[in-house]
């Protein structure tokens, strides 16, 4: 029943980017408003959503050693090559660094924050005698208009019914059996964001970049202060990809729902594991399917700008496919979830920082403590908060975090 949709869904929501995808959000609406203009781009004037500046000022753009919105947004509209979409910062070179750091320079690049509790950009490019607005709202991409000049070239007032899928209305048992059911030949891309994000990993192993929390992990491996095995070994993989992409190493992620960190939340450790414990490929696969699908399903319960930590609900998805790779039953798969939202629904997003390894090293070990826990049959009970019998139904009163940042101070 669902196969098609699901194959659909996780083509759609499973996308390479680079770096800190909130920084690459800002210069892709710079650089598509930038097209327009014929001439040098001489001012910019944004205005984002607070939530969004806290994600964004932080963290390390690809192939500099800088950060920043105001470079982020003039690198993009120097760039105008929005047909990288969130790999448009690898196109980025001395010179035009120096070009984008001149235009904030002469305080020709502004940035309003407001508090509008929504993904917000809002961007204007001027050129010598021409000008053009990009308006994104709701998520990365998502382009609702588009100005020239006092003319609307392009407008669209939401998501047309056909672009959204909606799967807040299956159960987690069904998101396990259509899996199951799809063709293995069908699930290529999964094999390729496996490789993507386990190659980033890589890199990020041996090197102290960013905070450097994966090349201490594996220095204290190495002194005999934490043990070798399966659970320090998949913290250091998951912690060392999320250094290499924060800390802007020039190679490629494998976003889901348009997070970087989401991505190898939802995808290494479920990889790792399986690799560690010998499983055939096709099981691994399957396992990362699963997990990213029920981190799309918190997510279209709990909304982008619930002030949860992002990764802490992907952790919930990796938990539940550690679970089925190690041959979990859905008995044993739910209770993972269950102990995942009894143990981590607390953690809240400070902002996205070159820190957030931290917390991916602490979410990892909590998915693979809850995955083993619940094969014991040790599992959170309904008297625990919030849990309840259905894992929906405890998912469901996740989504009620997002009110809490819709009050304002």
């Amino acid at each position: 029943m669902y196969v098609n949709k699901f194959v659909e869904l996780l083509n759609k929501e499973l996308k390479e980017g680079l770096g800190c995808t909130e920084i690459a959000s800002i210069g892709l609406a710079c650089a598509k408003a930038s097209e327009l203009i014929d001439g040098e781009v001489e001012k910019l004037d944004l205005v984002i959503d607070i939530g969004l500046f806290k994600n964004a000022h932080g963290v390390t753009i690809p192939n500099t050693d800088k950060y920043g919105i105001k470079l982020a947004a003039s690198l993009g509209a120097i760039l105008k090559n929005s047909q990288k979409e969130l790999t448009l910062f690898q196109d980025i070179d001395r010179k035009i660094i120096n070009k984008a750091e001149n235009l904030i320079i002469k305080e020709k690049v502004n940035v309003d924050v407001k508090y509008i509790n929504k993904f917000y950009i809002d961007v204007k490019v001027y050129g010598k005698d021409e000008w053009a607005e990009v308006l994104v709202i709701d998520s990365y991409q998502n382009i609702v208009k588009i100005i020239k000049d006092d003319k609307v070239i392009f407008y669209k007032q939401e998501k047309a019914k056909e672009e959204i899928i909606d799967i807040t209305k299956v159960t987690i048992n069904e998101i396990i059996e259509e899996i199951e059911k799809i063709p293995i030949e069908e699930l290529d891309f999964i094999r390729e964001a496996i490789e993507m994000n386990l190659s980033l990993a890589e890199k990020g192993i041996n090197k102290k970049l960013d905070r450097g929390v994966a090349f201490g992990l594996n220095s204290l491996m190495e002194k005999g202060v934490i043990k070798d095995d399966l659970i320090n070994k998949v913290c250091l993989y998951t912690t060392a990809a999320s250094d290499a992409r924060m800390a802007g190493l020039g190679s490629s992620t494998m976003t889901l729902m348009g997070s970087g960190n989401k991505g190898i939340q939802a995808i290494v450790p479920v990889a790792m594991t399986g690799k560690f414990k010998n499983v055939e490929e096709e099981k691994i696969i399957r396992g990362v399917a699963i997990s990213c699908l029920i981190t799309i399903y918190i997510r279209q319960w709990v909304s982008i700008v619930s002030p949860l930590c992002g990764t802490s609900l992907a952790a919930i998805g990796a938990s539940a496919g550690i679970t089925y790779i190690l041959g979990g039953p859905i008995k044993n798969i739910e209770g993972s979830i269950k102990n995942m939202c009894g143990g981590v629904t607390g953690i809240i997003c400070d902002e996205v920082k070159e820190g957030c390894s931290l917390k991916i090293r602490t979410n990892t070990e909590n998915a693979l403590m809850s995955a083993y826990l619940s094969m014991e049959d040790i599992v959170s009970i309904t008297k625990d908060n919030i849990i309840e019998d259905r894992v929906e139904d405890i998912i469901k009163s996740l989504s009620l975090t997002s009110l809490l940042r819709a009050r304002k101070n």
